[in-house]
């Protein structure tokens, strides 16, 4: 019997009308958290604005899932007043950037489908959780409970969202474009040191504002299912935050190398700039004997 041959199959992209569908998708996305990052920035720099065009859209599509509430927003008298006017403006952002997030947030649904349709690597699990802790910060906490969504805390989750999807989905489409962008593959792998733990812990502080400022214990009727679920995930996060946070570390070292710059990156570009240097001097070589060959006849 002969032997048995194994052949692997190399593994094949996206088709092109694929690759159009998700290079527009990401752009899109990228749009949309561009414009919560620069509104979410003036309204923290200048206070409230004018609503734009889009965030309008967005507040009227989701009106029958966002009803009208008032809510009572904290003072900060007691702090300095440049702080207190930051902070102030920060748990009033929900107003003005609430419904984008919602809106553009709930989009993100698709990745989902992305990766269980095989269009992209990523596992269908990890994608799954990721979108659905999002979906989970935004419907079940800021947007049901006024202490979320009038909190600072909103405001820092926002940030950290916004800055970091708009590094991810550059990065993704300078990818499916065949574009090998090392400013995006060094921003990608560098920026989570900072804005992963502000991220997770704004998520983590939105829960806790929520919570009724007795313990079980002392004041039990206070206290509900909700309060000792949110309680329970707080507790989980921080240890949840340092597994997901050294994990990315060890990712960054397998994508750039270690040091601020990424040694791989570095000696990459030093290898580029040889290549570079060599190519230059192959063709100069190349055009002076092409000119002495012409000479000699």
């Amino acid at each position: 019997m002969p032997p048995k041959t194994t052949s692997r199959s190399t593994p094949r992209g996206p088709s092109t009308a694929v690759r159009f569908y998700l290079i527009a998708y990401n752009l899109a996305s990228f749009f949309g958290w561009m414009l919560i990052l620069s509104t979410l920035l003036k309204h923290l720099a200048g206070g409230p604005m004018t609503t734009s065009l889009p965030i309008r859209t967005a507040s009227k599509i989701l009106s029958p899932l966002r009803p009208v509430r008032i809510a009572y927003l904290p003072s900060f008298s007691h702090l300095p007043k440049p702080v207190a006017t930051l902070l102030e403006r920060a748990s009033s952002s929900h107003n003005h950037i609430g419904a984008l997030v919602a809106f553009v947030q709930t989009f993100a649904i698709l990745e989902v489908v992305h990766a269980a349709l095989g269009w992209v690597r990523s596992p269908v699990p990890t994608t799954a959780i990721q979108v659905a802790s999002r979906l989970f910060m935004v419907w079940a906490v800021s947007e049901k409970y006024d202490k979320a969504w009038t909190s600072p805390w909103y405001a820092s989750m926002v940030l950290a969202w916004s800055i970091t999807e708009c590094v991810r989905y550059p990065f993704y489409a300078n990818q499916l474009m065949g574009s090998d962008a090392a400013g995006l593959l060094w921003l990608r792998y560098t920026t989570f040191y900072v804005l992963y733990p502000l991220g997770a812990g704004s998520e983590a502080m939105c829960m806790f504002v929520t919570l009724p400022n007795a313990l079980p214990w002392n004041k039990p009727e206070a206290w509900f299912l909700k309060d000792y679920v949110f309680s329970f995930l707080f507790i989980i996060w921080w240890p949840g935050l340092y597994v997901m946070y050294t994990h990315m570390i060890k990712q960054r070292r397998r994508a750039i190398g270690k040091g601020f710059w990424g040694d791989k990156k570095v000696q990459q570009l030093v290898d580029d700039k040889k290549k570079q240097a060599d190519d230059a001097v192959a063709q100069a070589t190349a055009l002076a004997e092409k000119k002495s060959a012409e000479k000699r006849r």
